[in-house]
């Protein structure tokens, strides 16, 4: 093999993160508006630096939300904000160190916030399972559900299910969970307070490719690849949940977040240069994990968002995903391919 052919797949994923990185900073400098439930005086004193989140919306008290990967970073912060708000989160993560600390911290910085930690590896079809019995032993009802949790550019590994661990992980983990989830979310939605579901996406997805003859990428393998690939089959899905609930006539919505370029640990699998690069400019180009949060926090609970669904948020407002999340025949393929590998029956297939 030639240096330059072997040169030729390494440059080919660098390009695909500079586009991402590119079209991310356009978007993260564009002037806007703060939303229409921010005061002037909690925009002033969010520019000052002062925490603005928890006071801008309604309390919460009563509703449960839970939350994937709330341990750290986005998911982290997302936790704390809606247990300010007055919510009862369950926090859904793979390490019980992690989640234990994370509830402790939460519940010092919030002092009221209820908050607890269950066991869910979104890698593994049978945790999730039992997670959702877990859940479900406690017969409480289920407002908020935030599918937060990811991998980022890690080597070609499988899940113990045998996925391609960024599709595995990222989306079908995720798609089998709302599924379990659905029951109860629609028995605790009503025509005037909606269930609501958040998928946190990325702008990657505007990049990725959906390879419905190959979704564990075996034929050709990149990090960046697969990685745009589960985030834009979360758009897929999102889209086509909105429908399929729609069409049941259920109170429950469905949208996706784009939460911006973040300064969090998900970079850990990056190639060294890029992480100095990342080290040297993260305080003027990247987002904080509060920030970062800003956004699922408002599709969450925003009373802008009630009842709105079908929608891709990034800043606190609607935008327009990449073209091809709106191919409604990719959806239908994608759901149905889903519904096979993750072992649940596809009662999408009766409806339009």
């Amino acid at each position: 093999m030639s240096l330059l052919s072997a040169l030729v797949p390494l440059l080919r994923v660098y390009c695909i993160g500079l586009r991402v990185i590119l079209h991310q900073l356009r978007r993260r400098f564009q002037p806007r508006c703060p939303p229409a439930s921010v005061s002037p005086e909690t925009s002033a004193q969010s520019r000052a630096g002062a925490p603005s989140l928890s006071p801008v919306f309604p309390t919460q008290n009563g509703k449960v939300a839970i939350v994937t990967g709330g341990t750290k970073g986005i998911g982290y912060q997302t936790v704390k904000h809606l247990a300010r708000l007055g919510m009862h989160v369950i926090i859904a993560g793979n390490s019980e160190s992690d989640g234990q600390e994370a509830v402790r911290k939460i519940k010092e910085e919030t002092l009221t916030g209820k908050v607890e930690f269950l066991y869910c590896d979104l890698a593994s079809m049978k945790s999730i399972r039992q997670f959702v019995q877990q859940f479900r032993a406690k017969k409480c009802p289920l407002h908020v559900l935030v599918n937060n949790a990811g991998v980022m550019l890690v080597p070609e590994r499988k899940t113990v299910d045998g996925f391609e661990e960024h599709f595995g992980l990222n989306y079908l983990g995720h798609f089998l969970l709302t599924n379990l989830l659905l029951d109860t979310l629609k028995q605790s939605g009503t025509h005037s307070h909606n269930a609501r579901i958040i998928t946190v996406s990325s702008a990657t997805h505007y990049v990725g490719k959906l390879h419905l003859n190959d979704l564990q990428s075996r034929c050709s393998y990149s990090p960046h690849g697969a990685y745009a690939q589960s985030k834009l089959a979360l758009v897929l899905f999102t889209y086509r949940l909105q429908h399929l609930l729609t069409a049941n006539g259920s109170h429950v919505t469905a949208n996706v977040v784009d939460p911006g370029v973040v300064n969090t640990e998900l970079y850990k699998h990056v190639f060294w240069v890029v992480k100095v690069v990342k080290w040297m400019t993260a305080w003027l180009l990247f987002k904080t994990p509060e920030e970062g949060a800003s956004t699922t926090i408002y599709a969450a609970v925003s009373p802008e968002m009630e009842g709105a669904g079908g929608c891709y948020l990034y800043n606190e407002e609607r935008t327009k995903s990449a073209d091809v999340a709106y191919d409604e025949e990719l959806q239908r393929r994608l759901w149905t391919e889903s519904c096979k590998m993750v072992g649940i029956s596809d009662e999408a297939s009766r409806l339009p």
